[in-house]
Order: structure tokens, then C-alpha cells, then sequence
């Protein structure tokens, strides 16, 4: 399954820069890793989470600019038990969402 119900939600307008982003869990996800990219930058990825064991991160302070216009993906991960070599497949990655930051 992928993830949904995310905080920030798909192409939302925030009027100051977020502390974390949320989504709902997914069944059987033992972790989740976060990617986030700039789009006024060509897309550049400037943030790649470590492994989450909750629906959240927490976004690093500086990350994330008034006037910046971003997407984020989620990749939940059913591991099988093993950190490393588990279940690692684009099935889980679900849609990207943007948002825009207010000047």
C-alpha cells in the first residue's frame, strides 16, 4: 500500500514553514523513509530522511524557505525483518505531493 493523508497535503499553500511532515500510516509499513525536493531548483533533492519508524519527520531547522515550493514522497518499507535487505520496492513510493511556502 502507499502512503496518503499527508501534512502538508498535495499542492497546499502554508503560510510559514513547517516543523514536520505527517502522513497516515500504512499497514505492515515497518519504516519509512522521507525524500524531499526543490522545485524552483530543478528538482534538486535536498533532503533524504534516515529510516522512520513513525508517519512523521521532523523537518531539520533550515531546510525549508519562505517563498520555496517543494514536493515530497514517501517510501514505506515493509522490511521482513531485516533492516537492510528488506522489501525495498516502487509499489510503496506513493504519488508526489508540492507545496508552497508563502513569501
Amino acid at each position: 500500500p502507499q502512503a496518503g493523508g499527508q501534512v502538508p497535503a498535495h499542492e497546499e499553500v502554508l503560510d510559514r514553514v513547517p516543523e514536520k511532515l505527517t502522513w497516515e500510516p500504512v499497514p505492515g509499513a515497518g519504516f519509512y523513509q522521507v525524500f524531499i525536493r526543490d522545485l524552483w531548483n530543478d528538482s534538486e533533492l535536498i533532503h533524504a530522511s534516515k529510516l522512520l519508524t513513525r508517519p512523521e519527520l521532523e523537518l531539520p531547522p533550515g531546510l525549508l524557505q519562505q517563498g520555496g515550493y517543494y514536493s515530497w514522497i514517501i517510501h514505506a518499507r515493509d522490511t521482513n525483518s531485516h533492516i537492510l535487505l528488506g522489501d525495498f520496492n516502487h509499489g510503496s513510493l506513493n504519488t508526489p505531493a508540492t507545496f508552497m511556502i508563502s513569501e
